[in-house]
């Protein structure tokens, strides 16, 4: 569960049970205010490992060290989620427990582990009998985006935040690798994110391919990235198309940041390397479906594709605002 460098005890905890790459991102302004506030600048993180926080926070000044807390299923989860956090709890001896959610397992095994100052949304939920510091967001606030529920937790407890930006810090041995393995290549750098968590966000590879036609003239190198499982298809349409584009699903996700940071222009599904792309401060052109767009980042460029998902967003309508975007 932990990391094998134990920091000194009392530092503030902060809990993001949020699972994804992208939550990560947002809640990372949130994560630096909170440090700001306490005498040391940094926090102890407990989060999920899909959010691969321990990767892709490796360089981050303000975060000490980086717990994961499994998702659990089944009849007890709720049980063994409790005992989970008051494990880690007595483990890393925090002075205070900040839970950027309304979930009350964490609050009740901060309280049995002792912790005593207990901070978290609430939202109207059974979680706020086991906290101590309010005020807690109100119920009216349950429908909207976490990145407005981070905001107004924000302002309530006079965290100052400048910006919304994630501004993450990618991990030097991850560009040396960069600079390694792709230094050599043509520029501009176009990196086609190709997967998502869901396949209604997926652009088709196809319309990818034919992206990359439209821009062709442009020169430079085109990279795919987008999960290991991905790999294959990219190959089966990389070799139907006769493209020599650069296959990239095998990268590490700390890799794929770095590579992102020294890319020209992302464009891409709704998915984790989207926010990532933002978050490194590179233009994101995001593709977007029957989803909300973002629009937290001044380097997000959302496209909202015509009703009918995905499928019906025109490689027309994308090319001309990668264009302009280099």
């Amino acid at each position: 569960m932990s990391q094998a460098v134990t920091p000194p005890p009392g530092l503030v905890m902060v809990y993001m049970p949020d699972r994804g790459v992208g939550d990560l991102m947002w809640h990372l302004p949130t994560l630096r205010a909170i440090a700001a506030q306490t005498p040391e600048g940094r926090v102890l993180l407990a989060a999920r490992p899909s959010s691969r926080a321990r990767e892709l926070l490796a360089a981050e000044p303000c975060v000490e060290a980086i717990d994961y807390l499994e998702y659990r299923a089944g009849t007890f989860r709720h049980l063994v989620e409790i005992v989970d956090f008051l494990k880690l709890a007595r483990a890393r001896r925090p002075r205070a427990v900040w839970i950027l959610e309304k979930i009350d397992r964490p609050a009740i095994g901060a309280a049995l582990a002792g912790v005593r100052e207990r901070r978290g949304f609430g939202l109207g939920h059974g979680q706020e009998a086991w906290l101590t510091h309010g005020p807690y967001l109100p119920r009216s606030m349950r429908p909207e985006h976490r990145i407005q529920k981070l905001a107004a937790f924000e302002a309530a407890h006079g965290l100052t935040v400048a910006s919304r930006e994630p501004a993450l810090i990618p991990v030097p041995a991850a560009l040396d690798v960069v600079e390694r393995r792709f230094g050599h290549l043509p520029r501009p750098w176009v990196v086609f994110g190709v997967g998502a968590s869901e396949p209604r966000r997926c652009w088709p590879l196809e319309n990818f391919a034919r992206l990359g036609d439209a821009i062709a003239d442009l020169g430079g190198t085109r990279f795919w990235l987008g999960g290991f499982g991905d790999s294959d298809a990219v190959d089966a349409v990389l070799a139907a198309h006769g493209h020599d584009g650069v296959n990239v699903c095998d990268l590490k996700l700390d890799v794929g940041a770095a590579l992102l940071s020294r890319a020209d222009v992302f464009v891409g599904n709704d998915s984790g390397p989207l926010n990532l792309a933002a978050s490194v401060g590179v233009t994101a052109v995001g593709l977007f479906g029957d989803s909300p767009p973002l629009d937290y980042s001044r380097f997000l460029r959302p496209i909202v594709g015509p009703p009918g998902g995905m499928s019906a967003l025109s490689v027309e309508s994308v090319a001309p605002i990668v264009r302009l975007s280099l």
